[in-house]
């Protein structure tokens, strides 16, 4: 009987463990994608996304468990000719999970 507990238990991880790997891949996916959009593009400006497709799956096309968001921060965050760029993915298993990745992008323009 404890065996097979265990063995549950084990599952219950390893699964857990591939959606927090896949919820970090659909965030740097996203945070790469941001990244190499063009200075002054609109995609970049500031202000909160949604993920059009949502709820993703871990390869990003609709109809999963994962919800992908992201803000960008206002002009000169951190610094002048810099933006935030924050990307989360949320999803639910037998209890909600969150990952968040961020880095920096430049202006197109410095001050912004």
């Amino acid at each position: 009987m404890a065996f097979a507990a265990n063995s549950i238990w084990l599952t219950h991880d390893e699964k857990s463990a591939d959606s927090t790997s896949a919820a970090h891949a659909l965030a740097q996916q996203k945070l790469e994608q941001l990244r190499s959009t063009p200075l002054g593009a609109a995609a970049v400006a500031p202000g909160i996304y949604i993920d059009a497709s949502n709820p993703l799956q871990a390869d990003g096309t609709a109809g999963g468990t994962f919800t992908r968001r992201w803000t960008v921060s206002g002009n000169d965050q951190p610094t002048f000719g810099l933006r935030t760029v924050t990307v989360t993915v949320s999803w639910r298993d037998t209890r909600s999970h969150t990952t968040t990745l961020a880095a920096y992008i430049r202006c197109s323009t410095i001050p912004c």
